[in-house]
């Protein structure tokens, strides 16, 4: 949305004025605008995936490589997201992490929260989005971090579309973690949060070995154990689409 958010304001800055609001409030503005702009077909892509599945940086990564504007619908961390993307024949990137990864990177993120909650939200996420599979486009973590490009030329064969490849060349990669850490600070009030900034963190890296131990009770592992099998489906999906070839 920030790049639907600085069009507006570039076309109405003496009707805008910024105020503060809680985040729950952004959300819902944010999911207003995405139903809006995509039910008129000016989404040119859907970037969408649980959170902490690279999300932030695949985002970066397109805006680097094709601009500003063409417009993407991301960020609602939703599968419905995808299942409106199929219905109104939009092309769709589902990104997909190991759960063994995205849910205590989440957890870091979210303290307040649960193992066994976030591993049903993960869950809940991909078996929604699974009956469109044949609408979207898998994005791998491994692949969409460390070369994003292959997902956009995978993009452009399914739905022939002609998006710029992104290059993971240094100063592409500088460029798009700049962009990263903007749309952090966006969010979280001018400062870069560690915690919550969609690229490598050291700090959140040393707490993940203490938040694993919460994925060994015993609700938790089982629901792991269907976390890791759904997951299974999804990188034979990839396969099956290119991812690897």
């Amino acid at each position: 949305m920030h790049s639907l958010f600085n069009a507006l304001l570039a076309q109405h800055a003496r009707q805008l004025t910024p105020v503060r609001c809680a985040h729950s409030t952004i959300a819902q503005l944010h999911r207003y605008f995405e139903d809006v702009v995509l039910e008129n077909n000016l989404t040119a892509l859907v970037i969408e995936g649980f959170p902490r599945s690279g999300n932030t940086f695949s985002v970066a990564a397109f805006r680097i490589a094709n601009g500003p504007q063409p417009h993407l619908g991301r960020h609602l961390h939703g599968a419905p997201h995808l299942l409106r993307a199929k219905r109104l024949g939009i092309p769709a990137v589902a990104l997909v992490r190991a759960p063994e990864d995205a849910v205590p990177s989440y957890l870091i993120r979210r303290a307040g929260l649960r193992a066994e909650d976030v591993l049903v939200e993960y869950l809940d996420f991909y078996r929604t989005a699974w009956p469109a599979r044949d609408a979207f486009v898998v994005g791998l973590f491994d692949a969409v971090t460390h070369d994003f490009g292959t997902v956009i030329d995978r993009v452009n064969q399914r739905f022939g579309t002609t998006f710029a490849r992104y290059e993971a060349t240094p100063a592409n990669e500088a460029a798009a973690f700049e962009l990263v850490e903007e749309m952090n600070r966006l969010e979280s009030g001018g400062e870069v949060v560690e915690t919550h900034v969609g690229r490598p963190s050291a700090e959140r890296e040393s707490r993940k070995a203490e938040i694993a131990a919460s994925l060994r009770r015993p609700r938790a592992a089982r629901l792991l154990g269907e976390a890791q099998r759904l997951f299974t489906q999804y990188v034979a999906l990839a396969g099956a689409q290119g991812e690897g070839a």
